[in-house]
């Protein structure tokens, strides 16, 4: 297994950022005196961590590293900031161009990564989940599968929001992420929205505790998807928003990549 942490420039971002990846090569177990070699180049999940987070806090928080390596798969993390992974015009920060598109290309370039479709995956936890669901399906010709835990959908919600010291209830918070949020219904931000305009629909994997504060929100998109007469795995369990909780539901959606 290698881990690699570094930073790379990006267009999209017009600065440099940092990257965590795993990679399942030269799995070597000293003292049984074997050694496992994956193909290349390699399946790859883009994995992408929740408000407040960083490309390392996977690393941190759950076994996501030791789980890519027994499943033969790369895992590339980015830092999303707190930008629910889309383009913010005025900062030209373009996240979610960076995330469904040009961080592909820069780590294929670097590292044994398939560029294939069916090898290529995206996920995330919470603002992730959310991160994933409007990237996944905004650039779908990229991904064959889409993971959300206990996915921040709440773009129905902050409309209605106000002033608020919070940030997780501050309507400025979210105009300065999502801009004039009296558009964000129907626009490229709208996942239901993208579910419409999806021309090719990646398979979607959702996981949500059922005392998660945003229980409702996931269970309100299932709805939504079943009306479309779209089939999505979703699994409903025992838990709140805990990283015990994504530990063990992303391991559920990388079983199903293998």
């Amino acid at each position: 297994m290698v881990l690699f942490r570094g930073d790379v420039k990006c267009k999209s971002l017009q600065r440099r950022t940092s990257i965590s990846v795993i990679l399942p090569s030269d799995n070597i177990h000293f003292l049984q005196d074997t050694e496992e070699i994956v193909p290349k180049p390699y399946k790859t999940l883009y994995l992408l961590h929740g408000l407040y987070g960083s490309d390392d806090i996977f690393l941190a928080n759950t076994s996501i590293q030791k789980f890519a390596e027994d499943n033969g798969i790369a895992v590339v993390i980015p830092c999303g900031e707190n930008s629910f992974y889309v383009d913010n015009v005025n900062a030209h920060a373009y996240f979610g161009e960076y995330v469904g598109q040009e961080l592909l290309d820069i780590t294929r370039n670097i590292f044994p990564l398939s560029d294939k479709r069916e090898d290529t995956f995206i996920a995330g936890f919470s603002m992730g989940g959310y991160g994933a669901i409007r990237n996944g399906l905004k650039y779908y010709k990229n991904f064959s599968k889409i993971g959300m835990i206990s996915a921040a959908l709440i773009t129905d919600d902050i409309v209605t929001y106000t002033s608020d010291d919070n940030v997780l209830r501050s309507r400025q918070f979210y105009e300065s992420v999502f801009g004039n949020l009296d558009n964000l219904k129907g626009s490229d931000m709208d996942p239901k929205s993208l579910i419409d305009a999806c021309k090719d629909l990646p398979e979607i994997f959702m996981a949500c505790g059922v005392d998660d504060f945003l229980y409702d929100k996931n269970v309100d998109f299932h709805e939504f998807l079943k009306s479309k007469n779209i089939e999505a795995e979703f699994i409903e369990a025992p838990g709140e928003h805990t990283w015990e909780f994504c530990d063990k539901y992303i391991k559920e959606f990388i079983k199903t990549l293998i």
